[in-house]
């Protein structure tokens, strides 16, 4: 007896994947019904339902469609066993990451994919993607993840590395949730328990933000926790950078500031360019202040220099092995 197909809502938003070529560049044009009929092999692993939330390039996505994404997600998920959301690749991790934690106690898997060229074009990245998301929202495995070049990766250690080849995005410290071979996922169970872990500690943390017993979240496909503030300043250091950039955040009002440190987490403190007194400033006012790093891999550690001894004291959290775009996410939510 052949087993059901699985029932997979498939959400559009735009991107290169849906993109046509105009006088002035690249712009979203197709439709999700236009985009999944250019993909008819897609029928045969899943009952495909689609529609288009936005059809913008995601350099546009701004915080407020992430809360309207995670809503259309979260309310399809009642009646779909798995999601499917097609998206721009340049703010897909950022994206990404704050489905993974605004989706709480999530059930069924959630995948987002694009593509680096647009599913009209000849050797388009845009039909292996599509296919191989499907078959990762179909597979029953819990969690947001990004599905591109043959690589399953978990939504918030996602990051895009190059700007044109087909294998843009790669998994930030921590191993991929799976691999696609052929028609068959390769997946990590040391990484999916171990990830699972780490990212339910999110959820625990912003659960107590906004209550929900234990036996109502059981009965949920995903809680939603929609609570989300952008006002939030990422910072770049660079040599030569004045106090008065990280002051910005008091004299506009954000919450929140992240530095993106040097390093393992160096933070400028020699004269005349000390930023140690704005941070006091800032922590002092209630400001949270954060610190990642610019590269790319293994992290932040502020005990291991002086450069970063000196921030933590003064005030400072670390965000350790989040990436960029994960860490800005918690700051919105209000997590960390």
């Amino acid at each position: 007896m052949q087993e059901a197909k699985k029932r997979i809502a498939f959400l559009a938003t735009g991107g290169t994947i849906a993109s046509v070529r105009g006088p002035e560049g690249l712009r979203p044009a197709f439709t999700e019904k236009e985009i999944l009929k250019l993909v008819p092999e897609i029928s045969k692993l899943a009952e495909i339902e689609g529609s288009l939330i936005m059809n913008i390039d995601s350099s546009n996505m701004q915080p407020e469609d992430w809360v309207n994404i995670a809503r259309a997600v979260e309310k399809v998920l009642w009646e779909f066993d798995g999601v499917v959301v097609s998206h721009g690749t340049d703010t897909m991790a950022y994206t990404a990451a704050a489905l993974t934690y605004m989706l709480t106690y999530l059930k069924k898997p959630v995948v987002l994919t694009g593509a680096q060229k647009s599913i009209s074009e000849e050797k388009s990245d845009a039909r292996r993607n599509l296919i191989d998301a499907v078959r990762v929202a179909a597979s029953g495995r819990p969690g947001v993840f990004v599905v591109f070049d043959g690589k399953v990766i978990f939504g918030d250690r996602a990051s895009k590395i190059k700007t044109a080849s087909f294998d843009a995005f790669w998994s930030i410290n921590a191993p991929f949730a799976g691999r696609m071979d052929g028609d068959f996922i390769e997946w990590n169970e040391e990484a999916l328990k171990t990830e699972g872990e780490r990212i339910k500690k999110v959820w625990d943390v912003l659960s107590k933000k906004a209550p929900i017993s234990p036996e109502d979240a059981a009965t949920r496909p995903a809680a939603l926790f929609d609570q989300l503030d952008p006002r939030v300043l990422l910072v770049k250091l660079y040599p030569g950078i004045e106090p008065e950039v990280l002051l910005f955040a008091k004299e506009r009002g954000y919450h929140s500031v992240l530095i993106e440190s040097f390093g393992a987490g160096g933070v400028t403190f020699r004269e005349p360019r000390n930023l140690l007194p704005a941070i006091r400033e800032l922590i002092n006012s209630g400001i949270t202040v954060a610190v990642t790093t610019q590269v790319l891999f293994e992290g932040v550690d502020l005990e291991l220099y002086e450069v970063g001894k000196k921030a933590l004291e003064a005030g400072a959290i670390s965000t350790g092995t989040d990436t960029r775009e994960a860490a800005l996410a918690k700051l919105m939510l209000r997590c960390i």
